[in-house]
């Protein structure tokens, strides 16, 4: 009988297929065996966030830093870090002291541009560095090539903006008032009576001041104050910032205990004590209260 040449084709391909499956092809001496990729943890939004323990970096306006600053001053604890993409992803930062040193964890699974990935890094602490124009959080001696690692930049040049000024009135009445848009100074002597300086201006280091402290205070960012709080004494704040072609304004009472209350309130705070500080205010007429400091 003469052979079926369908079948022996069918015959040859099944042995083939039996034979590749069973052997392992070597690499050249000269090829480069592909690395396996590095075995993805468990993604940090599993965890449970405690809502305001977090240090949120959304676009440059950073919420809760102080717990950052908190951390870099301690030997033990964890601290997480959440900065968002321009796309609004979260990447997110975890940061624990272990052994003397302190870990890393970064994870940006859920960063839809990122690499998908959870890796962790080893290094020896965490450093902040101030300059009159920016706050740096960097991590030094680290595993790896890469023996420091920037963790968090706050840029807070007024040089940068294109218009920077702002309306502050203030006081138990609301009636001082600081208007770098219309150049004048109003101080409230009491008794209804009131001295104003016209031409007004801040001097620049002042105003890179005044800067800085809405920046940190992430005037930027949305804010839930209150004026309606049941105390009656304390002072009245009405805050206009013009930042470029927009603007922010904000209403509230010292009394304000919430967080963004406390917040605000004591960045103007220091916004009035530099200007209080200058020769224009202190050739004003002094008030009892001036008086009795």
């Amino acid at each position: 009988m003469r052979p079926n040449p369908v079948r022996m084709m069918i015959m040859f391909l099944l042995l083939a297929m039996i034979f590749g499956c069973s052997v392992q092809q070597e690499p050249h001496a000269n090829e480069t065996q592909p690395q396996m990729p590095k075995k993805t943890e468990e993604p940090a939004d599993t965890v449970k966030t405690v809502k305001g323990a977090d240090v949120i970096d959304m676009h440059g306006m950073v919420e809760n830093r102080g717990q950052l600053d908190a951390f870099a001053g301690q030997t033990e604890g964890k601290q997480r870090l959440v900065r968002y993409t321009i796309e609004g992803d979260p990447i997110y930062y975890d940061l624990t002291h272990k052994e003397g040193h302190v870990e890393l964890r970064v994870d940006t699974t859920k960063d839809k541009f990122g690499q998908g990935e959870v890796r962790t890094y080893s290094c020896d602490k965490l450093n902040r560095e101030e300059t009159d124009t920016l706050i740096r959080y960097k991590l030094t001696g680290c595993d790896g090539e890469q023996k420091e690692m920037e963790l968090l930049e706050i840029p807070f040049d007024v040089s940068k903006q294109d218009r920077f000024e702002f309306v502050l009135k203030y006081g138990p009445s609301g009636t001082n008032e600081i208007n770098t848009v219309d150049y004048k100074l109003v101080k409230d002597l009491g008794n209804d009576q009131m001295v104003e300086v016209s031409d007004f201006g801040i001097p620049e280091q002042d105003r890179q001041k005044i800067y800085r402290e809405l920046v940190l205070a992430g005037y930027l960012n949305k804010k839930k104050l209150s004026s309606t709080c049941k105390q009656q004494d304390g002072d009245r704040y009405n805050l206009n910032v013009f930042i470029n072609g927009g603007n922010r304004q904000f209403e509230w009472k010292s009394c304000d205990e919430s967080v963004d209350g406390r917040q605000m309130t004591a960045a103007v705070k220091k916004i009035i004590g530099i200007v209080h500080a200058g020769s224009i205010y202190q050739s004003l007429p002094k008030t009892p209260a001036d008086q009795g400091k």
